[in-house]
């Protein structure tokens, strides 16, 4: 009813690849399922683990231990029996994107993952190949959902993961990326919460009501750029 049937017919053709499953991810992947879109491609070598409750759409006690591209492949298959998922239970790494794609056809992907060599490595294959992609900035130590923004990198503030990005593409000539961040200062957070050998590998913060708010952004963002918007 709001897009009409052959932009509807042109999603269910298109190939996703979501990198990435857990709180910006999750989100991102199953509100693309339920637009239509048919074809994806998902990557996470990870677990659902109980740090996980309080923000991932598919970590639930009956899903701890689980594998997180098989509980989301299964979610999205209960919404669109229809739907066709390639699932990758690895770790992107430099030296492994183009082996983990293989011969699949993407036409955009998403970037939703931390490592930063990892992102790089991911951005300069999607750049290299023409692929449309919109990468995640830090959502941690935020709590301000309304404060989060799409803009290309090198607009960016307040965010040190899209400095420390932008400083690297910069020097990789790449000009241009899309990116959904938050203008927010990251909170510092109080360690006194985890335990004791975990204190000093500063972990960022989390909670419920932000990564998933970045997650629909990024699939608002893909459908209005395979539609034309």
């Amino acid at each position: 009813m709001l897009i009409g049937q052959e932009e509807f017919e042109r999603l269910s053709r298109v190939c996703i690849a979501v990198c990435g499953l857990g709180g910006v991810g999750s989100f991102a992947f199953e509100a693309l399922v339920r637009c239509g879109i048919q074809n994806f491609v998902i990557i996470d070598r990870d677990n659902v683990s109980v740090s996980n409750l309080n923000r991932q759409l598919i970590a639930t006690m009956s899903n701890i231990g689980k594998s997180k591209v098989d509980v989301s492949c299964n979610r999205a298959l209960d919404i669109n029996p229809f739907v066709n998922v390639v699932k990758v239970k690895e770790e992107i790494t430099p030296d492994n994107v183009e082996k983990l794609f293989g011969d699949i056809k993407v036409d955009y992907i998403v970037d939703a993952i931390d490592d930063v060599p990892a992102k790089i490595a991911l951005i300069k294959f999607a750049t290299s190949r023409g692929i449309g992609i919109i990468s995640s900035m830090g959502m941690g130590n935020r709590l301000n959902p309304t404060l989060l923004r799409i803009a290309d990198i090198y607009s960016t503030r307040n965010c040190p993961l899209a400095k420390k990005i932008r400083n690297i593409l910069r020097k990789e000539g790449i000009a241009k990326l899309k990116v959904v961040y938050s203008e927010e200062k990251p909170i510092k957070p109080d360690h006194r919460f985890l335990k004791e050998e975990t204190q000093k590998r500063h972990v960022p913060g989390s909670i419920s009501f932000v990564p998933p708010v970045a997650g629909f952004l990024m699939a608002y963002e893909v459908v209005k750029d395979i539609l034309g918007w």
